[in-house]
């Protein structure tokens, strides 16, 4: 399961990837530089993610979600390693940058 960042920094810091032709949602996996981590932002149109997807079977992962439609937008940075763990924090946004609340859990019985 790949470690969610801060969405902001990761837009703000991060080297915005091109896929090359054809849309994002269904280019092949690509290589990541030695000490960089590839970072995808996802929004559903209510609430955005930053991913860290540098392993091609979390990309690959979100590229089908894109193409299930779970996703609407897929935007690919780059951090360096030691900027993407100080920026990870696990937490979802709104389109405008407010913490997702999460929702109450229940205890198990």
């Amino acid at each position: 399961m790949p470690r969610y960042l801060a969405v902001a920094p990761v837009q703000a810091e991060g080297i915005p990837v091109t896929l090359g032709a054809g849309d994002a949602r269904t280019a092949q996996p690509l290589r990541t530089p030695p000490g960089q981590r590839l970072i995808a932002v996802v929004n559903n149109g209510s609430w955005q993610a930053a991913l860290d997807v540098t392993f091609p079977e979390n990309l690959e992962r979100i590229m089908r979600r894109c193409r299930d439609g779970v996703w609407q937008e897929l935007a690919l940075y780059l951090l360096p390693e030691e900027r993407a763990a100080e920026i990870g924090d696990g937490r979802r946004t709104t389109m405008s940058g407010e913490p997702v609340q999460e929702p109450v859990r229940r205890p198990r019985r």
